[in-house]
């Protein structure tokens, strides 16, 4: 019976385990002696163990005692020569480069001294110990003092292969390189990521190839970017324009380099939610399911051909067999024009009544498709009348303990993957304290409920400011628990990932890494460009609740050595130095953060306390402002290094309004009048009854004036769609919501020149309103400065403002002022800075 099944014989782990607890609960003189003789058994079976510095850790290791001496006449052998060139070529590379030994490849030949990379059938013995449906990518490394000879049943298998014995060979001492037995498959058959290139950084085509290089030595195989607006695309050229869209050429450029490397590039290009760059162009505005909707209106007949149109150009564009129609976030549904529909049936029912259309026009172009499942988790009834061979991404970003979403998609019987995230999006430095744990639960959970694919997100909320050079080891770590869940230990990751991507084993390198990665250290990219009079944020569920003194103090204290350490190394490292000037931009940024907190500390203590810190404010002042000055320079050279130029502007604009807020609590400062910098119109809106508000409402207010101005300025926000008109006249409107791109966020706020619309004597303003959100209620808030020759007037919203909702003709009331979810700061008219919406 113990020795029924003998798989546990070939992982170390589980034969200690299996032996203990044969062991456990039993006569321990008894059994002592067979202890003992399986211990001999696995030194037979598994040589002298030892940890193998190989990412993924492959799944059966045996080293052994001696060692194999590289020659300087080293041949690669092929058996295959036409198909496996390539991949030679790589081997070939890493010989020159790294043990400095010019290689020659050929086909066939004597194996004796030589590395041999064979693609053949298996061998029965190495069979037995594969799973039957991993073998595609499975490959057998064995190194003996005769040579080294690499097998595998199809060329993706000797590639992974290859990395491999690549990572093997840039450890050698002295060319020598430990006898040692390797058979290796992966958990997951799909292993990738996905690339948020729609919200901010846009990789040059050099960057692109880059990641592709980084994941495909880590045995991963697909490359998901993901496409909003970022397409140029021949019938509707206005997508993307002025966005870094990527043209046919550069994606055929991607595809192709991929391809060699058997990674499979995936499109996601969304079909429902996720459009408000594109349905934020008025060209685009008769497609939304409301003004300022992220979503298409799914009760308009033409989004289908519109679909259809941009979907032709996306097949041609990317041959892979695979397309994931995105369809997940799709909030807005049913809140507009489509509403009739869902009170007809019901929002799960409009759902799948899309899904399915959607789902005819990619299986038109032979394509087979993938989809979000965070939507279907809304809506569970939909799963069991989704087609049979679509593909489900069920992505979580939380560590949490149990997914159980996994359970229902494997008894639902469709194909899915499980998709955790790099967490790249909230940090200056990535929150791997919370990416590293998502992704090995998330990852187990899917392999262990027959999940059969593992794409790891990076996103770009907020303009992407977040260096996406930063997250290589959290793509290395989730290919890592993909192909082998087992051997997943982040300590032990992170020391090998450390020496792989640096080529040095150095204690510095663990020291800034950890220092970076400490929760307290981490700097949230909404708390450094907040305004610096206003209040702390609320922690997010996922920070560390630390005070800010806290903070402060730790920072003081670790970046000191942080900074030191990347000095010495910048003369250390053999491989990627350029990523040490980025953790050196981090250290730098992480130091002015000190500043800012404490010039914040006495700003507030200034305003609250009305106490007079001049001096020492000025000179706290001065230096911010000189810090990001520096930093925004920095940012910029490193941005412009691997990303294209577009949307660098919109981070630079946020350094800007940084120093421009500075700027101006200098001159309150010098003026002894620090004031608090929360915008102070009031939000107004039209109360229907003594609970609610109304979802639509028109708003006015009548003034007088004595001349006609110089000069008038108006800054108009809505809650959420806005339509001013002055005296009669209509002016203009804002319509974009709060969502993830920033680049509607300057849409919900608009500064406009009223001047040739007013006249001596009685004008009104008026606004129309609508707010299409689930209980949502229509409100504005309007500031204005008008000047005269000799004098200011301002007009602010407030509760003499009139309402009545937008098909009442009866009598005007006055409106009502409530709290907005979100802190507005003040406009300056002075140099036109509009407000800016706090996160």
């Amino acid at each position: 019976m113990f020795f029924t099944n003998f798989s546990w014989l070939f992982n170390p782990n589980r034969f200690i385990f299996h032996c203990l607890n044969i062991i456990a609960g039993s006569n321990l003189m008894k059994y002592v002696k067979t202890f003992l003789v399986l211990l001999f058994i696995t030194k037979i079976i598994l040589g002298e163990e030892m940890k193998i510095n190989v990412i993924p850790v492959p799944q059966i290791v045996s080293m052994k005692e001696n060692y194999f001496q590289l020659k300087p006449d080293l041949k690669i052998l092929l058996n295959n020569k036409s198909a496996d060139f390539f991949t030679a070529e790589i081997l070939q590379k890493t010989l020159s480069e790294t043990n400095r030994i010019n290689s020659k490849i050929v086909e066939d030949g004597n194996g004796e001294g030589n590395i041999s990379l064979i693609r053949e059938q298996l061998s029965r013995k190495f069979i037995d110990k594969i799973p039957g449906d991993k073998l595609d990518e499975s490959y057998v490394l064995s190194v003996s003092g005769q040579g080294i000879k690499l097998q595998a049943q199809s060329s993706k298998g000797l590639f992974y292969g290859v990395m491999s014995l690549v990572q093997l060979l840039e450890r050698t001492d002295k060319n020598k390189l430990r006898e040692m037995e390797i058979i290796d498959w992966s958990d997951l058959k799909v292993r990738g990521i996905s690339d948020d290139i729609s919200r901010g950084q846009v990789s040059t085509i050099e960057n692109f190839k880059k990641i592709i290089d980084i994941i495909s030595r880590y045995k991963m195989n697909v490359y998901m970017p993901y496409i909003e607006d970022m397409l140029q695309l021949e019938s509707y050229p206005s997508i993307g324009k002025g966005r870094g869209a990527l043209s046919k050429a550069e994606v055929k450029e991607l595809v192709e380099y991929a391809s060699k490397r058997f990674v499979d590039v995936i499109p996601i290009f969304q079909t429902l939610g996720h459009y408000e760059n594109i349905l934020n162009q008025k060209e685009f505005l008769k497609y939304a399911e409301f003004p300022g909707a992220a979503c298409l209106n799914v009760s308009n007949d033409s989004i289908y051909l519109f679909l259809e149109n941009m979907l032709k150009e996306v097949f041609e564009m990317f041959p892979s067999e695979y397309f994931n129609m995105g369809a997940d976030e799709s909030h807005d549904v049913g809140l507009g024009y489509s509403k009739h529909l869902v009170d007809k049936t019901s929002l799960a029912k409009v759902h799948l009544e899309h899904y399915k259309k959607v789902y005819a026009i990619i299986k038109k172009y032979n394509k087979k498709v993938l989809m979000y499942g965070d939507e279907l988790l809304n809506h569970p009834e939909n799963i069991k009348e989704l087609p049979a061979d679509l593909t489900v991404v069920d992505w979580h970003y939380r560590a949490e303990e149990k997914y159980p979403s996994v359970k229902l998609f494997k008894e639902s019987g469709l194909n899915y993957y499980v998709s955790p995230s790099v967490w790249n999006f909230p940090t200056t430095f990535p929150t791997n304290y919370n990416a590293f744990p998502n992704i090995k639960y998330l990852t187990k959970a899917g392999i262990e409920n027959n999940a059969t694919g593992m794409i790891n997100s990076n996103w770009g909320d907020y303009g992407a400011e977040t260096f996406k050079e930063l997250i290589y080891m959290g793509y290395a770590w989730s290919a890592q628990c993909a192909w082998n869940i087992d051997e997943s230990n982040e300590a032990e990751f992170t020391d090998n990932f450390l020496f792989d991507f640096y080529g040095v084993d150095d204690a510095r390198l663990r020291l800034v890494y950890d220092n970076l990665n400490n929760p307290i250290n981490q700097m949230i990219w909404h708390a450094v460009w907040r305004h610096p009079q206003l209040p702390d944020r609320e922690p997010a569920w996922w920070e560390i609740k630390a005070s800010p003194v806290t903070k402060l103090s730790w920072m003081e204290s670790t970046m000191p050595a942080t900074e030191k350490a990347l000095t010495e190394l910048k003369n250390v490292v053999k491989k990627n130095k350029d990523q040490l000037d980025i953790l050196s931009f981090i250290v730098k940024m992480n130091e002015w953060y000190c500043l800012k907190m404490e010039t914040q500390f006495l700003l507030r203590d200034s305003i609250s306390a009305k106490q007079n810190y001049q001096e020492d404010l000025t000179k706290k002042i001065d230096g911010n402002i000189a810090g990001l000055k520096d930093l925004k320079k920095d940012f910029s050279s490193i941005w412009l290094k691997y990303y294209k130029p577009d949307n660098l502007n919109l981070i630079e604009d946020k350094f800007d309004r940084l120093i421009n807020y500075f700027e101006e609590s200098k001159i309150q400062v010098a003026s002894g009048n620090l004031k608090n910098p929360k915008l102070t119109s009031k939000w107004i809106y039209n109360k229907i009854n003594d609970s609610s508000y109304a979802d639509n409402a028109k708003f006015r207010k009548v003034i007088t004036l004595n001349e006609t101005p110089v000069k008038a300025l108006l800054q108009l926000m809505g809650d959420t769609y806005a339509k001013l008109s002055v005296n009669g006249v209509f002016v203009d409107e804002v319509y974009t919501r709060r969502s993830l791109s920033l680049v509607t966020e300057y849409g919900r706020v608009k500064l406009i020149d009223i001047t040739k619309y007013l006249h001596a004597g009685e004008n009104t303003i008026t606004a129309e309103v609508e707010n299409f959100n689930r209980n949502g209620s229509a409100g504005i808030n309007i500031i204005s400065k008008i000047s005269f020759a000799n004098s200011d007037f301002e007009i602010k919203s407030d509760e003499t403002w009139q309402a009545q909702t937008l098909n009442e003709s009866g009598e005007w009331k006055n409106a009502v002022s409530k709290e907005y979810p979100y802190i507005v700061t003040e406009p300056n008219f002075i140099t036109r800075r509009q407000s800016w919406i706090e996160r």
